[in-house]
């Protein structure tokens, strides 16, 4: 391996571990896992309808550890699961009044900031930004998968 790869290689994968440590310290600024993070920031931030294995695909996470943040958060009264009509099984994740209340203490500052972090760079700086992470992922999944 060439020696500039392997430096970039190793400064690139502390500049994700870094991003990865900013969410966490963000999360568990509010007593809250960094799992239990990606599921409030899903159901709040889209608009959209998860299931939960909606929510485990978006992130790659396991299936049983959605399942026990889902369970701890419908045991608190902050979501409850609906079958979805014209499945067997799929439930939709709902969120009640005091669980939107709840998450949005946590997600709303840390969306906001991010929101700033990315008006803080030009148009062309975030469209090559996530430009080239996807390549990057694809073309990783990729070498892995020839293996």
């Amino acid at each position: 391996m060439h020696e500039d790869i392997k430096k970039q290689l190793e400064t690139f994968n502390q500049q994700v571990k870094d991003l990865t440590a900013i969410y966490r310290c963000a999360a568990s600024q509010h007593s809250v896992s960094e799992n239990e993070f990606w599921v409030w920031y899903t159901l709040l931030v889209s608009g959209e309808e998860y299931s939960q294995q909606d929510i485990c695909e978006m992130w790659s996470l396991p299936k049983q550890t959605i399942n026990s943040v889902i369970a701890h958060l419908r045991q608190k009264g902050f979501l409850s699961l609906e079958m979805e009509p014209g499945t067997r099984n799929r439930k939709i994740i709902r969120l009640t009044e005091s669980g939107k209340a709840f998450g949005e203490k946590i997600v709303t500052p840390i969306y906001e900031a991010e929101q700033r972090t990315l008006a803080r760079l030009t148009v062309q700086e975030r469209e090559q930004c996530v430009a080239l992470m996807e390549k990057y992922v694809t073309t990783f999944r990729e070498e892995l998968d020839e293996k």
